[in-house]
């Protein structure tokens, strides 16, 4: 049987049964939601119910009333329980219905709350990137501030040794000034006279006798003095170099042989004669007053070969002084004396010469030079006693207990015979020396 609408009947046809009509309403209801799917399946429902007891009663005023009823009545065995099924199937429509809405509730409240979270989430994602970038800008900061500061530290140590550099020039100049106003006392020795006393030989001849009896042969001293070419071949520019002392004057031939110019200056006459008999520029001075003499920053590399054991401990100061005034920035000292660490020189070679004063050890002239002013300070060992160091198993017995032994025994016996103090005057702000 039909619903007994005319909205019915003319949607769904009058040709299908009740409950087709039923199902078809529900499923093209269920299609054309597209909003709140809960409250159309019960605005739906609400619209069926009044047609729920299809198939139990025909209602009032409906076409061939009577042969309605007749065909229900004899239909009543089949459907007398059609109504009560169409309001179950209403009222769990209406069940759906509920669920649907109350589904829909949640799922729009989740929406919100994904909502909020996606929000949450893009504004927590921006202000990470905002202090991502903050980062990056304080750490480009950090980084170029921390350049900045090293260049400025470098440059104050750079500045802070250049006037070190020019302290020290300043006191050598002082102390050359205060030495000559006490030599020029009227009571006052002349440096010629001091250096003279130190050396305690009048007899100019007899100690060339000596130096010639036990300096070595002129070939072995121009053999062990060649090393320091490379010293002075590093030393930038073509100021002359000054020898000190300069003997038989190997050094200085060497060097005129390597096309480099230098002198040489002696308070020994003999000294003076012979080098000059040779060709060599070799000048009667004192080292010290020549040295302050000359224009400051002049010279290219003071060199003085086994005469700082001869010196005083003031005048030895006094030529370490002018050095560091003569000498262009960069320029080199270079000092060699006896080695007193090996017990053979410190005991007994070195009284050879009866003009020396005292030995040099080595940690005392390298820290001399380097209070005075220079840097760069090295000390090298030179010289070798002949002969191979002792090994442990020299001795027989536990190389364990004899090691200590031979070790000392190597340090005092096997060790170098001289050594040079090899210094470098530093550069300076304030132009030449």
């Amino acid at each position: 049987m039909g619903f007994g609408t005319r909205a019915l009947g003319s949607t769904l046809g009058a040709t299908m049964t009740d409950r087709e009509l039923v199902r078809s309403y529900i499923e093209r209801a269920a299609v054309r939601a597209d909003g709140d799917l809960g409250r159309y399946v019960q605005d739906r429902v609400a619209e069926a119910r009044p047609h729920a007891h299809a198939g139990a009663e025909v209602p009032e005023g409906a076409r061939l009333r009577g042969v309605k009823q007749a065909v229900v009545a004899a239909s009543r065995p089949v459907t007398s329980h059609q109504s009560v099924v169409n309001h179950q199937v209403l009222d769990a429509l209406e069940r759906v219905a509920e669920d649907l809405r109350e589904l829909g509730a949640r799922i729009t409240t989740a929406d919100q709350y994904v909502s909020r979270v996606r929000a949450t989430a893009a504004t927590i994602e921006g202000l990470v990137d905002e202090l991502v970038i903050g980062f990056e800008a304080e750490r480009a900061a950090r980084e170029a501030l921390g350049g900045q500061l090293a260049a400025e530290l470098e440059r104050f140590a750079t500045f802070r040794a250049e006037v070190l550099a020019e302290l020290s020039i300043m006191r050598a100049r002082q102390d050359t000034l205060l030495r000559a106003a006490r030599e020029a006392l009227p009571d006052g020795p002349t440096r010629l006279e001091l250096l003279t006393r130190e050396l305690t030989v009048h007899d100019e001849a007899l100690y060339e006798e000596i130096e010639d009896a036990f300096r070595g042969t002129r070939e072995a001293v121009t053999e062990m003095l060649s090393g320091y070419l490379d010293d002075v071949s590093a030393i930038e520019g073509t100021n002359p170099v000054v020898d000190v002392g300069c003997g038989r004057g190997e050094w200085l031939q060497l060097l005129a042989d390597s096309g480099i110019d230098a002198y040489g200056c002696d308070i020994n006459q003999v000294v003076v004669d012979r080098c000059q008999a040779l060709g060599l520029d070799v000048r009667l001075a004192d080292a010290v007053d020549h040295l302050a003499a000359i224009e400051p920053g002049t010279v290219r590399a003071v060199t003085s070969f086994h005469v700082a054991e001869h010196l005083s401990l003031d005048t030895l100061v006094a030529l370490i002084d002018s050095a560091l005034l003569a000498l262009q920035p960069g320029g080199s000292l270079i000092l060699e004396t006896p080695n007193p660490n090996n017990h053979q020189v410190g005991a007994a070679n070195f009284y050879l010469d009866p003009t020396h004063l005292k030995p040099l050890h080595p940690l005392f002239l390298e820290f001399l030079v380097r209070s005075r002013g220079f840097d760069e300070v090295e000390v090298r060992e030179l010289h070798g006693p002949g002969f191979e160091p002792l090994l442990p198993t020299d001795l027989g017995g536990d190389p364990a207990r004899t090691t200590p032994f031979v070790t000392a025994l190597n340090d005092a016996f096997a060790s170098s015979l001289d050594y040079a103090v090899i210094a470098r005057k530093p550069g300076s702000a304030f132009g030449p020396a």
